[in-house]
């Protein structure tokens, strides 16, 4: 999501969810403290897994769960990754007047109206799966120096990261910031009132 975003600023010259706040103290500390504090909790689960010494780690054996976690790493990774660039794409080819779509509907859009999110959502999700079945080892649990309930606790504890990536998305920035914008520029037209009806808000749609 970050070098998506940061490709899009460099081509359009800025990033109009900042137009507002960005002339209002309050707003913008307040958007930066968010910001801190979202890349903080998803830390989380890394900075975990990254504090125990590497001989115990290793003595944890591999189970469903870590699979599991990977899965949904791997997975959610490479469906924001084809949603990004579907969009870069779609935008570029706007730019160069190959059409005249003014939102997009296709590629993973036709699935979700918020395919990069879900992706950004399930990556997070997986890293915390993974982290947290590793937490729960009696290994990791001495190397932490956390043993019994009060390792369990801290392992569930990891699950805020996600749970924090998701509030953020789906009720403060992402969704509603865009829900917003396209509602105002084309809630009146017929094409995106049917888009809407028609397309999964988050979970992507197989068929």
């Amino acid at each position: 999501m970050g070098s998506y975003l940061f490709r899009r600023v460099l081509q359009e010259g800025h990033d109009s969810r900042f137009d507002e706040i960005r002339h209002s103290l309050a707003k913008f500390t307040s958007a930066f403290v968010g910001q801190a504090t979202w890349v903080s909790l998803c830390l989380m689960p890394v900075l975990a897994v990254n504090s125990v010494p590497p001989s115990m780690l290793a003595a944890v054996p591999l189970k469903i769960s870590d699979v599991l976690g990977l899965a949904l790493f791997a997975g959610g990774y490479i469906f924001e990754i084809i949603a990004d660039r579907q969009k870069g794409r779609w935008l570029q080819e706007r730019r160069e007047k190959l059409h005249d779509e003014q939102f997009m509907t296709s590629g993973l859009w036709s699935r979700s109206q918020y395919p990069n999110y879900f992706g950004e959502i399930t990556l997070w999700t997986g890293i915390a799966t993974f982290a947290a079945e590793a937490v729960v080892t009696r290994p990791v649990q001495i190397g932490l120096g956390l043993p019994g309930l009060t390792g369990k606790l801290f392992a569930a504890s990891l699950f805020v990261s996600p749970a924090f990536v998701t509030f953020l998305l789906l009720q403060v920035t992402g969704v509603p910031l865009s829900e917003k914008k396209y509602d105002k520029k084309y809630g009146h037209r017929k094409d995106y009132q049917e888009w809407k009806r028609n397309t999964p808000r988050f979970f992507p749609k197989l068929f």
